[in-house]
């Protein structure tokens, strides 16, 4: 759905975006992860034709980005970090006015306006002017604004940033809902919180360069490289005793104290993780709980400034 070749932009003598070659296809939910800086937003307006590369090639949808730009318009969503509204109209009238914009048939405009009201939760803020939604709703306005001519791809740089906790998990649901539609997100966080939750593949930026992607779950099993445990302890000071327990057995790596909190990884079989378990509830009376852990995005992230570190 999303491909770029040497993608490659330059602020001046500054390169933001270095070298980038990533592909995502449809459907996907890609959490595009980086420090502030990284050039996670100058990648998106790229994505959505809305800033020229110095070099390389994006295709999307089978578009080539810069070639066809009205064809590109109609296939992409751009939701940006910022964003100003028409304060004194009223919900629909906005909504009407982006429906013209964006050549909606004009038969159709109240079915579509009826649609995106239902789909981001605000039909009943259909007359209420603009200037008296709180954040949240205006951050949903906007996303129902996106969304009036049904694009395959939608794009969102920092949806989340300022909104109040209620308002995060109504944009996470309307994001699980818009990709149980067949939408293909790229949804851009400085925040891994924000994203594990319904991401299912993973572009990491560093200074303007990828230096990770794919999905999730194919990263999880690549990075694990044995079974992901936790062992959560009553008290601080035993986790540190079976750390150092851990530690000496020759099946367990990488283990990790966290306040009472024990990770590492098993990569003996599973019936070894089971005598393991037996082991250590019988030698440390303080366990609580032994589980075989999941990884995350955040997971990955890490273990990639590892690898950026060495």
């Amino acid at each position: 759905m999303i491909s770029t070749s040497g993608l490659t932009k330059f602020y001046d003598t500054h390169p933001a975006v270095r070298e980038v070659s990533l592909f995502v296809p449809a459907g996907e939910t890609c959490a595009l992860v980086g420090p502030n800086g990284a050039g996670k937003t100058t990648l998106l307006k790229m994505l959505a034709g809305l800033l020229r590369p110095t070099s390389g090639k994006i295709e999307v949808a089978g578009v080539e980005v810069g070639a066809e730009p009205k064809r590109l318009h109609r296939i992409v969503g751009y939701v940006p970090d910022t964003y100003g509204l028409y304060d004194e109209l009223r919900v629909r009238e906005f909504l009407e006015y982006f429906a013209r914009a964006h050549d909606v048939p004009a038969g159709g405009v109240a079915k579509r306006i009826d649609a995106v009201l239902g789909l981001t939760n605000l039909g009943a803020k259909r007359d209420a002017r603009v200037g008296s939604l709180s954040r949240g709703m205006r951050q949903r306005l906007v996303i129902a604004k996106t969304l009036l001519h049904a694009p395959k791809v939608l794009l969102l740089d920092e949806p989340a940033s300022g909104l109040d906790p209620h308002a995060r998990m109504e944009l996470r649901d309307l994001i699980k809902q818009l990709a149980a539609l067949g939408t293909t997100l790229v949804v851009s966080s400085h925040i891994l919180t924000e994203l594990a939750d319904f991401s299912t593949s993973v572009v990491i930026m560093e200074r303007g360069r990828v230096v990770r992607s794919g999905r999730i779950d194919a990263l999880v099993a690549q990075l694990a490289g044995g079974t992901p445990v936790r062992v959560v302890l009553l008290e601080a000071g035993a986790a540190a005793r079976l750390a150092e327990d851990l530690g000496a057995r020759e099946s367990v790596k990488e283990v990790k104290i966290a306040s009472a909190t024990v990770d590492f990884t098993h990569t003996g079989a599973r019936e070894a993780l089971a005598a393991l378990h037996r082991d250590l509830v019988t030698a440390h009376p303080g366990v609580v709980s032994f589980y075989e852990r999941q990884l995350t995005v955040e997971d990955v992230f890490l273990a990639t400034g590892r690898r950026e570190a060495s």
